[in-house]
């Protein structure tokens, strides 16, 4: 049976750049932050999680620009496809066609399978730039939801120890303990901030360094401008 050209142009369907059991690996540490089972809890009760919601924000939402790489990956599969249905399809009429209509109309559609043909490498570079982007925003929303998470986790501290300065304000020396491990809990939650905003314009860097590659590569795809259907009949010299 004849697959069609068509087939290959699948619904795309994001799926997890980064498996679970990997992330869960590497990020051990998280199960013992109070914020990581809060977003949980979240996310059980409400079904969504506070801090991923937040982190997707600032980063974007990765599936759909994976969505988009995948769709391009299907349409270069299209094109090899469709390239291949029309040199075949050429080759089973040359058989029985003849004369000048049938030159121009097998020069019109071999250039064009070969305009479509050509395409697929192009196709291809901007479906790897495409997924490799989506991968960084995703990687992004995680960085940025573990600073997050963290930042949450020194403020609980912090407040516990404004507290305990505040129950020891009787006793110098409790009181100048607990200041002074705010005061450090203070610069580390400043440092997590730093990481995080650094995180996200790294981020966006690459998302500009990426838009500029996808121009390129989009404006090698003008050349099918030149294969478009003829608007007028075939008019015939003889006639």
């Amino acid at each position: 049976m004849v697959r069609e050209p068509s087939s290959a142009l699948s619904e795309p369907t994001p799926s997890d750049p980064i498996p679970d059991l990997a992330e869960n690996v590497i990020g051990a540490s998280q199960y013992i932050s109070v914020s990581y089972w809060t977003g949980r809890a979240f996310d059980l009760a409400l079904g969504f999680n506070p801090g991923e919601w937040v982190s997707e924000q600032f980063s974007g939402d990765w599936e759909v620009v994976q969505q988009a790489g995948i769709a391009l990956g299907n349409l270069k599969k299209f094109n090899a496809e469709f390239a291949q249905e029309i040199n075949d399809a050429m080759q089973d009429v040359s058989h029985d066609w003849e004369g000048v209509a049938a030159d121009q109309a097998r020069t019109y559609f071999e250039d064009l399978a070969k305009t479509v043909k050509e395409q697929q490498e192009t196709l291809d570079g901007l479906s790897q730039q495409f997924d490799q982007m989506a991968t960084g925003m995703y990687e992004t929303a995680k960085a940025i939801k573990g600073f997050l998470d963290m930042l949450l986790d020194y403020a609980i501290a912090m407040g516990l120890e404004l507290a305990a300065a505040a129950l020891n304000g009787w006793n110098v020396v409790g009181s100048v303990a607990a200041g002074a491990a705010f005061a450090a809990t203070l610069t580390k939650a400043m440092g997590v901030a730093g990481q995080a905003l650094q995180a996200h314009t790294v981020a966006w860097n690459s998302v500009q360094a990426t838009v500029g590659v996808v121009a390129g590569y989009a404006s090698a795809l003008k050349d099918i401008e030149k294969h478009v259907l003829p608007e007028n009949d075939y008019d015939h010299p003889g006639v």
